[in-house]
């Protein structure tokens, strides 16, 4: 009856013509029927709803009637409810109720009020929303069951906002017992999702989550479609719990877009918050930031101060990861009054726990202490396991830090016994990593050594949940301790297992995001070899961001020519709307990784020092450096021995001396005539630092040395040095070794099966040459010339023909892919760092639609080699694209380069594979040559051999 005559009221031409045409049959009960259907649709679709309310207070004011119109600010108060605005629905709902009351309808009065409890529950006002629930109560008891129902599920959720869950749950079941003779299953589902929220604040998340799959398909039948939403954003947060990142982030945003698009703009916020929690637990900290302060602002303006503080808490987590300590802080304290004021005990307690963490990053043992053990109270009452599991980690910390080991390992085996037989891995990896240190300080080597290797199985079973590529990365920021720490235990045994057991960890701790990418290209090789014919939404949506995204810089760039002409506002608005671009690109980009690849996409694919033997060549050497605290080390591989050289420098000092090199790199950038006048001393003072990395980095292995070809796998800031022009008393080290490089053993292995398994015929020496050059790169086309000549058939790409459309249609011909153009590195942002052609510019996101079979791929310009290191030896940056692509090796440069001996050394470069050389021998003759032509390592040295050296 309901949706019959709201139907016909939104037919009419106009409320007037309705009022009309129905004359006096339009009284009260039909604004109650209405009503019904305002109460129904809100459930479903608040687009829907929202013309419907607006026709029905049309068609009450037309009546002039009172009553009528108490219905109609009924309407209009559950259409606000359900958008997040409770303290005007509350305001509406109070009218509507005593008008209700006046004219002796309580029954209609209790149904009103029975909703304005849950709206007085939002915005704070516990004691009012009880007191009105007690007596709608009186109405309903013994008269009309499913309302009774509904009104003890509203104070069910009134009680798990004052995280009293006992109580909650018995509302909830009070609230079954009165469905079982009435009722529908739609109802019953209502009351389960409240009381999965419990569970799963219980640690019972096997039981909520079985519930809310039931919940989600019995609401998807009834067509209230926002409420599904509802339930599977709750399942997606249990995925979370279970340490299923990517199930948990998918789940979120599929069920973010579809409560946008059905308008529930308060759903969204609530997944806001819940994404920026995932994101922390990723160490994505500054989106994670992004995300909690979006809900907050949401939450402020929709004045409900519970979420507000929730989301203001998460938003404080970041900024603490962030290093903004003062920030976090404040935040932190502000969202705990929040929580307190209302009651809320247990999120004031969490909130005590985060200021405890807080306190051991500013080194205040005490305050630690004394703030987890007060959280730990609260969460020992209200028997929250994993809670005050957490909460006695912290404080062994504490203890630890304070000098109390066996304090410390008390607390810490105690946390682990809290959360025995449940699923709390973040909880579970710290305290077997504390036990581990504890047992070390107490001289108990075996004990620690095998604590240390629980946490990192922790860890990785934790990170298997992971599948965005970028998250593979941030994820490691904050455990990379427990790997150093197992890794030190490893060498410290000293036999041959544990030596392979140290190279195992060290190799779990290097470019793994890296290696699932090039494990992914070859497990889908045929299928990645022809462009789908049709793309999806997701991807659609990234490529015209990408296109937006050059659009706009391009018109900064003119705009920044313009010299003193250039206008302030406009410039400034394109940087905003690029930085805009750059925001959405990277985000989704997450989310087409996280539908797009499922768990068993995630190989576990990790060198062994048995493999990395395997796949040398005889006359090869592969020296894998590693980092353990502030020390430098290396294992040295050959096909024969396994060698591990302890203490080869400190980390620091190591640091020290590669930024002193660097800048007098940069030196050159001050122009020819400083270079002119300045060389000897350029070159003195370069070749006293390669000295100095000589030292400290490599001479403590050469005597171990046999073999003149060598594959160095840096770690952290090792990736900035130029390996092959350190210095010793016979020269440059390019002097003595053919060198090239790997980000881990894993990936070398990879790049090599790559290699191999090339789709092109094996007679093909076919290459493509891009080249775009400006007024200070005139070398670029004569560079480009130079190198086709030696290849009949190739492909030059220079001028206006150097595009993005011509070279992905002309790349994947190529044995060898040469790219000659300005490259500009971005330390802020390196996965936006890009080469510039004709049309657009070139970074990591428009290389995806890029498929390779090229051996080799040249970036000849400034800065191509430079990648971000991120933890977890993760290179962020234009390489990282390329061998996303399929590129089996590249050659990069380091810093920026000249383009004269640039286009000497690329021509030499490729006159020798002409030839039949391998590609890194043809690197160290072009740079021999070069070298004996200018001297200083500017400009013969920033190339360097990434990946497959052959």
């Amino acid at each position: 009856m309901s949706s019959k005559l709201a139907t016909n009221l939104m037919k009419a031409s106009s409320a007037e013509d309705y009022f009309r045409a129905r004359g006096r049959s339009v009284n009260w009960r039909t604004f109650a029927t209405l009503k019904q259907e305002v109460d129904h649709l809100v459930n479903s679709d608040l687009n829907a709803a929202s013309p419907l309310v607006e026709r029905i207070e049309e068609l009450a004011s037309i009546t002039g009637d009172s009553l009528c119109e108490a219905f109609a600010k009924s309407s209009r108060a559950r259409l606000l409810h359900l958008l997040g605005k409770h303290r005007e629905a509350n305001n509406l709902y109070d009218q509507a109720a005593r008008v209700m009351q006046s004219f002796k309808l309580k029954g209609e009065a209790a149904v009103v009020q029975k909703q304005q409890v849950d709206a007085l529950t939002h915005i704070g006002r516990y004691a009012d929303a009880l007191r009105v629930a007690r007596a709608a109560r009186r109405v309903f008891a013994g008269t009309n069951p499913v309302q009774l129902a509904q009104l003890e599920t509203n104070v069910g959720n009134t009680y798990q906002m004052l995280d009293r869950y006992p109580e909650a749950l018995a509302h909830y079941d009070r609230a079954r017992l009165a469905l079982t003779e009435a009722g529908t299953s739609k109802m019953r589902a209502l009351i389960d999702l409240n009381r999965a929220n419990v569970f799963t604040e219980l640690d019972r998340p096997d039981d909520a989550m079985d519930l809310l799959a039931v919940v989600a398909r019995t609401f998807d039948r009834a067509h209230q479609f926002v409420l599904a939403a509802h339930a599977r954003y709750h399942m997606a947060y249990l995925e979370f719990q279970r340490g299923r990142y990517n199930a948990g982030l998918k789940g979120y945003h599929e069920t973010r877009e579809r409560l946008a698009a059905l308008g529930s703009l308060r759903l969204v916020a609530w997944c806001d918050i819940e994404i920026a929690e995932i994101l922390l637990a990723l160490g994505a900290f500054d989106d994670a930031l992004e995300n909690a302060s979006s809900a907050h602002l949401r939450f402020n303006e929709l004045e409900m101060p519970y979420e507000s503080a929730k989301a203001q808490m998460i938003a404080a987590l970041a900024a603490m990861n962030l290093g903004r300590l003062d920030q976090a802080r404040a935040e932190l304290i502000e969202a705990r009054e929040v929580f307190a004021k209302s009651g809320n005990t247990t999120f004031a307690a969490t909130v005590d726990s985060y200021l405890a963490e807080l306190a051991l990053k500013e080194g205040n043992a005490g305050e630690a202490s004394a703030r987890a053990q007060q959280a730990l109270r609260v969460f020992a009452r209200r028997k929250l396991a994993s809670r005050a599991a957490h909460a006695r980690v912290l404080a062994a910390r504490a203890a630890y830090e304070a000098g109390e080991t066996a304090k410390a390992r008390r607390f810490a085996l105690a946390a682990l016994g809290e959360v025995k037989n449940k699923f709390a891995p973040a909880v579970a990896y710290m305290a077997h990593h504390l036990i581990g240190k504890t047992e070390r300080a107490l001289g108990h080597a075996r004990r620690a050594r095998e604590s240390f290797r629980r946490a990192v199985d922790i860890v990785e079973q934790m990170r298997g949940g992971i599948a965005a590529d970028d998250f593979k990365a941030t994820f490691l920021g904050d455990k990379l301790e427990v790997y150093e720490d197992a890794i030190r235990a490893c060498l410290d045994e000293a036999s041959a297992a544990s030596i392979d057991e140290a190279f195992r960890l060290v190799e779990l701790a290097k470019s793994r995001g890296l290696a699932d990418l090039l494990a992914r290209y070859l497990r889908e090789s045929s299928s990645r070899r022809s462009r789908p014919s049709k793309k999806d939404d997701a991807r659609e949506k990234l490529v015209k961001l990408i296109e937006e995204l050059n659009w706009y810089s391009s018109h900064a760039n003119l705009e920044d020519e313009k010299g003193g002409q250039r206008r302030p506002v406009f410039a400034d608005r394109y940087n905003r709307e690029i930085a805009r671009c750059e925001r959405q690109i990277a985000s989704l980009f997450h989310q087409i990784e996280s539908q797009g690849a499922s768990l068993d996409d995630i190989h576990q694919l990790t060198a062994t020092t048995a493999e990395l033997q395997d796949s040398l060549e005889s006359g090869e050497t592969a020296i894998e450096y590693f980092t353990t605290a502030d020390e430098i080390s290396a294992f040295v591989v050959t096909r024969e021995s396994i060698d591990v050289v302890r203490g080869l420098a400190s980390k620091r000092e190591m640091e020290r001396t590669l930024a002193a090199l660097r800048f007098q790199i940069e030196k050159f950038n001050y122009g020819a005539a400083y270079v002119d006048g300045f060389f000897e001393q350029l070159n003195h003072a370069a070749n006293q630092y390669l000295g100095l990395l000589y030292r400290d980095l490599f001479s403590g292995i050469e005597g171990r040395l046999r073999d003149h070809r060598l594959i160095v796998i840096p770690h952290g800031a090792l990736h900035y040095v130029p390996f092959h022009s350190l210095l010793n008393r016979s020269g440059y080290l390019v002097d003595q070794f053919e060198i090239s490089y790997a980000p881990s053993a894993t990936v070398l292995m990879l790049c090599r099966e790559m290699n191999r398994q090339s789709h092109l015929p094996k007679r093909s020496d076919k290459v493509v040459a891009l080249g775009f050059g400006g007024h200070d790169t005139p070398e670029v086309a004569g560079e480009i010339s130079a190198i086709g000549s030696l290849f009949p058939n190739a492909v030059k790409l220079t001028g206006n023909q150097a595009t993005h459309d011509n070279l992905l249609r002309a790349a994947p011909s190529a044995r060898y892919l040469h790219l000659a153009s300005h490259g500009y590195f971005r330390r802020d942002n390196p996965m936006f760092s890009f080469l510039k052609l004709a049309d657009s510019n070139l970074n990591f996101y428009s290389l995806l639609d890029l498929r390779l079979n090229a051996e080799m791929v040249t970036l000849s310009a400034c800065h191509t080699g430079v990648n971000k290191v991120f933890p977890g030896d993760e290179l962020h940056g234009l390489m990282r694209g390329f061998m996303h692509a399929g590129a089996p090796s590249l050659v990069a440069s380091l810093w920026a380069t000249s383009d004269e001996s640039t286009a000497k050394l690329m021509k030499r470069m490729y006159g020798e594979i002409s030839a039949g050389a391998s590609k890194r021998a043809a690197l160290r003759t072009a740079q021999l040559a070069v070298k004996d032509e200018y001297g200083h390592p500017y400009y013969w040295a920033p190339f360097i051999l990434m990946g497959n050296p052959n």
